[in-house]
């Protein structure tokens, strides 16, 4: 199959390499890293898995001049899709493309198909440490577990080819029995410390060192898990406890939400906050210490 990577930043860029290094062909659009990688190539530099250098890739500046791709993966931010995916993604479609979202938050799938109608929609949540240092340059810290659930894909088969693909490249990855629950579980985490890094200028582990915190934390992901079920995702109370053991294992990490509010770049909100909130309340169960913490962020994303 013939892949599209739209968003070659850390996540993309990490996940296309990975595929390309298997053997798949892929195609990278690339924005401002486009003259440096087209001529010194992609570089992705890892603590758990061997270093890659794609020297040679097939790395484009105009989505115009790439071809029909059998799967788009999309791993630009979400605060870009209503402004960047039109264009970006129409050029690459076919009667039979998918596009897999390996995006965070609760929602997006269904913005998106609506951008494309007719067209399938898969969502991808990633279990990944992994930072863009530099033009085409990636460190990869730790993980990269990447589960994949369907939206409204009507030839699922793609996605068992997909998983297929990533399971070749050494990765952990997996067919998701249902999105909405796969949403809410990688919610858990990112609602928690997304957010506690940013308002509170810290990292998770550090946060988890400290008594005060470490229980707000696992109040807040209590509370997530209490939204998900009111809307129809079964997650376990367990979950908290292996996911703070989990945390604490990691190595010192600052989620992106940290890394795009420290770079002025505008954080995902809707889709990790907004969205969750709306959805449990509707659903019958308001998430107050979650809907706190939304609106420290909106105030800090004005200010």
């Amino acid at each position: 199959m013939k892949y599209a990577i739209i968003g070659t930043g850390a996540i993309g860029g990490f996940y296309g390499a990975q595929l390309a290094n298997a053997g798949e062909e892929v195609h990278f659009l690339l924005n401002s890293d486009y003259a440096i990688v087209k001529e010194e190539g992609l570089h992705v530099i890892s603590e758990v898995y061997s270093d890659i250098h794609l020297e040679k890739l097939n790395a484009y500046q105009h989505a115009i001049d790439m071809p029909a791709c059998d799967v788009i993966l999309v791993c630009l931010k979400t605060t870009s899709n209503a402004s960047l995916l039109p264009s970006l993604v129409q050029p690459l479609l076919h009667s039979g493309s998918v596009i897999i979202l390996i995006q965070n938050g609760l929602g997006v799938e269904a913005d998106v198909a609506a951008m494309f109608p007719g067209v399938g929609v898969a969502g991808a949540t990633a279990l990944v440490s992994v930072y863009k240092v530099g033009p085409g340059q990636m460190h990869h810290l730790d993980y990269g577990d990447i589960e994949i659930g369907n939206y409204n894909v009507q030839d699922t088969t793609i996605i068992d080819k997909v998983v297929a693909a990533f399971d070749n490249t050494g990765l952990i990855s997996r067919k998701a029995e249902d999105l909405n629950t796969l949403r809410w579980r990688k919610l858990v985490w990112n609602i928690t410390f997304n957010g506690m890094c940013v308002v509170l200028n810290t990292t998770a582990n550090k946060l988890l060192a400290d008594r005060a915190t470490y229980n707000l934390s696992k109040e807040i992901m209590h509370e997530v898990i209490l939204g998900a079920n009111a809307c129809g995702a079964a997650l376990p109370e367990s979950m908290v406890y292996d996911m703070l053991q989990f945390t604490i294992a990691m190595r010192p990490y600052a989620p992106s939400m940290k890394l795009d509010y420290d770079a002025k770049r505008p954080m995902e909100l809707k889709y990790i906050y907004e969205n969750p909130v709306a959805m449990a309340k509707t659903a019958g169960y308001y998430m107050s210490k979650v809907d706190m913490l939304l609106q420290q962020l909106l105030f800090l994303g004005r200010y």
